[in-house]
């Protein structure tokens, strides 16, 4: 079965009409810690891109208060629900700031998560301080993928450019 994006795509394509990603249209997940390779096991297995950001203001509850997914499940409170990062609307809480580390295009989200907590790899020891999180969102066309994962490297680069010349 052909879904209705597939039409229209081929539509515009045999008018001549080139489609344009709209990046800010993106279906992105909630931010999630990504501190140990359990917090990573419910990433989905299809294409995309993700996020990795550290957390530089943490809000008023942060990691330290906060027991990481594998304190949880040994503890036996795996159904203890984490609330969002951010976008909270509790007044007691203050958001976070998060400096974004990294921006990655893949063919499986899941297995690249998993990949960061493989030993050797250089963002491990920063990750498993408890300060990171990760978001994803799932682009199953590869030239859209692309597409996202170039716009938003081509940002980042910008505006880390643009930070390195102020200090």
């Amino acid at each position: 079965m052909v879904n209705i994006s597939q039409i229209v795509d081929e539509s515009l394509a045999r008018h001549g009409v080139e489609p344009t990603l709209d990046h800010l249209r993106l279906q992105w997940s909630r931010w999630f810690r990504c501190d140990s390779s359990f917090s990573v096991l419910l990433a989905p297995t299809k294409p995309g891109i993700f996020a990795l950001a550290e957390e530089i203001i943490p809000s008023s509850q942060g990691p330290e208060d906060r027991p990481s997914l594998a304190q949880r499940f040994s503890a036996g409170k795996e159904a203890e629900a984490i609330p969002s990062p951010v976008e909270t609307t509790d007044s007691a809480r203050t958001k976070r700031m998060l400096a974004l580390l990294e921006i990655k295009e893949t063919d499986d989200i899941g297995m690249a998560l998993g990949r960061l907590f493989l030993p050797g790899n250089l963002l491990r020891e920063k990750l498993e301080t408890g300060k990171c999180l990760a978001r994803y969102a799932i682009i199953e066309d590869a030239n859209e993928r692309s597409a996202a994962y170039k716009i938003f490297e081509r940002w980042l680069h910008e505006n880390t450019n643009s930070y390195q010349d102020v200090a």
